[in-house]
């Protein structure tokens, strides 16, 4: 059978000795802990399974024109990562699950009056403030179970994944649809993780290769098409708009702070204070310096508000102002950046000559920004 054949030519020793290691830390784990486990580890062999060599279904022409396309840009940008950013070098994207039909779920949950997350401890990544699922049904399980425990909960889709290097990831098929700049940051956004990874700190390490990513795409398009061609203005015109709704967001997560340690309301004066912000942010986009303000509006409106939804925010686009100045000291102008500079900087940072890791990253972080 073709998929058989295949999964044995890509099971490897590596993957054994993964596998070891998360049935080890299962003994540790409460029983709803160890089930999770297991069922994600029998959809994330289902995955594998679906793996083909990127260049075989390039050559059954089974994709379309613009499929391929973006497909065989997946290797320019992971060459490009390696060979000029100073990304690790990884078997990630080097297959592609193309006939693999599942949509990767992701969950979040939050204490309703602060943004206190509920966090999940795992073998291997440590404690993680968002879990996976292969099934949607699972998810909304979940979702209840945690809704009963009086949490909010945001329940949402993720386009792509990282094993942090465990297994080796495919290309999903969805991805084939991005725009080229996009698929260029999720590649770097990936490709960071591999890179550098702080245990125990999931809000830290999304940040961070948030920031790479985007970094890398800026200093990939400047290279490929030029600081003034259209590919890049492009960009620089929809980043405009994201950074406008992404400090629209935090400037809600301050004000939703103030009302939750506000000790003069009562709980139910500040679920209504909290209910009033979250339906305030339509006329906040309104009143914004965002061009395409019709559809973030759409776009915002998709789902709920809640805590879990803005603790997803918080996860990728914490410490944006600290980071911020570390990457001006790699700036090299004309909208590239010295990534491998950065990477190295922050690596120092978390992990000082002669000593571990840093108690609290963003702390850490923190101190670094303010060095002249």
């Amino acid at each position: 059978m073709k998929v058989r054949g295949r999964l044995r030519a890509l099971w490897t020793p590596r993957i054994l000795a993964a596998l070891a290691v998360v049935a080890l830390g299962m003994c540790w784990l409460p029983s709803c802990g160890v089930r999770y486990v297991v069922r994600s580890g029998y959809y994330q062999m289902e995955l594998m399974a679906a793996r083909e060599p990127v260049d075989e279904v390039l050559q059954s022409h089974e994709l379309s024109a613009g499929q391929e396309q973006r497909l065989r840009m997946i290797a320019t940008f992971k060459a490009y990562g390696k060979d000029t950013l100073g990304l690790s070098a990884t078997e990630n994207y080097d297959t592609v699950a193309v006939h693999w039909g599942r949509t990767i779920w992701n969950l979040t949950a939050c204490d309703p009056l602060s943004f206190t997350p509920r966090t999940w401890w795992f073998p291997v990544v440590g404690r993680m403030p968002y879990l996976g699922y292969f099934v949607e049904s699972q998810a909304r399980d979940m979702e209840e179970q945690m809704k009963g425990e009086g949490l909010d909960v945001y329940v949402r889709t993720a386009g792509a994944y990282s094993t942090l290097g465990w297994f080796r990831d495919p290309v999903l098929p969805g991805m084939l649809s991005w725009s080229e700049a996009d698929l260029a940051d999720t590649v770097f956004h990936e490709l960071a993780h591999a890179t550098l990874w702080i245990p125990g700190s999931a809000m830290f390490n999304e940040s961070f290769a948030e920031q790479v990513g985007v970094a890398s795409m800026h200093t990939w398009m400047v290279d490929t098409y030029g600081e003034d061609s259209p590919q890049y203005r492009a960009v620089l015109q929809g980043e405009r708009d994201d950074k406008a709704y992404t400090a629209l967001l935090h400037l809600l997560a301050a004000d939703l702070d103030a009302v939750f340690a506000n000790s003069a309301l009562d709980s139910q004066s500040k679920l209504e204070k909290k209910a009033l912000l979250y339906a305030s942010i339509p006329d906040r986009i309104a009143k914004s310096d965002i061009s395409q303000k019709d559809a973030y509006t759409r776009w915002a409106a998709r789902d709920t508000w809640n805590n879990a939804r803005i603790i997803q925010f918080k996860t990728y686009n914490a410490a944006d102002d600290e980071f911020a100045v570390v990457l001006a000291r790699h700036d090299l102008g004309h909208g590239r950046t010295d990534v491998k500079g950065f990477i190295n900087e922050i690596q120092t940072i978390m992990h000082p000559v002669g000593a571990g890791w840093v108690d609290d990253p963003f702390v850490a972080l923190q101190a670094a920004a303010r060095v002249p």
